[in-house]
C-alpha cells in the first residue's frame, strides 16, 4: 500500500509540474509574439541615410568592434531577411546596438543616419526588441 501511495503521489507531482510548465511556457510565448503590443523606443535608419552609411552601420554593428551583435536574422533564411533592403537590415542591427547599449540618443546617431522612433518597426516574424 505504501508503494502505491508513493506512486500516486509521484504521479500527481509530475502532473502538476507538467501543467505549471505548460502554462508558464505558453504565457511566455504569448507575451513575446504580438509585435503590435510592444511599447518603447527603437532606433532605425532614417530617410536621409545613404546606402554607404547603411552598409557601414551593418558592418560596424555586426563586427567585433561594434559588439558583434547577432546578425543572423538579416542573413538569407533569417526572420528579418525580408524585405531584403539595406535600410531594413541596417535598422534591425542598429536597433540591437541601441538597445544593448542603454537606449540613449547618442547610441542612435550613427553619424546622422539613425533616428529614435516610438512606433514599433517589427513586422511579420521579425521582432525589433525594446527593453522598455
Amino acid at each position: 500500500m505504501v508503494t502505491k501511495t508513493k506512486t500516486m503521489s509521484l504521479s500527481l507531482t509530475l502532473l502538476l509540474f507538467i501543467l505549471v510548465s505548460t502554462v508558464s511556457v505558453t504565457s511566455t510565448l504569448e507575451n513575446l509574439s504580438p509585435a503590435a503590443e510592444n511599447k518603447g523606443y527603437w532606433c532605425v535608419a532614417n530617410k536621409k541615410a545613404t546606402d554607404e552609411q547603411l552598409q557601414a552601420n551593418i558592418d560596424w554593428c555586426c563586427s567585433y568592434e561594434g559588439g558583434f551583435r547577432d546578425c543572423t536574422q538579416i542573413n538569407p533564411g533569417g526572420v528579418c531577411y525580408e524585405p531584403n533592403t539595406l535600410r531594413d537590415h541596417a535598422s534591425y542591427v542598429m536597433n540591437l546596438y541601441y538597445q544593448n547599449l542603454g537606449r540613449t540618443k547618442d547610441q542612435c546617431t550613427f553619424n546622422g543616419s539613425g533616428s529614435e522612433v516610438t512606433k514599433d518597426p517589427s513586422h511579420d516574424a521579425c521582432i525589433f526588441i525594446s527593453y522598455d
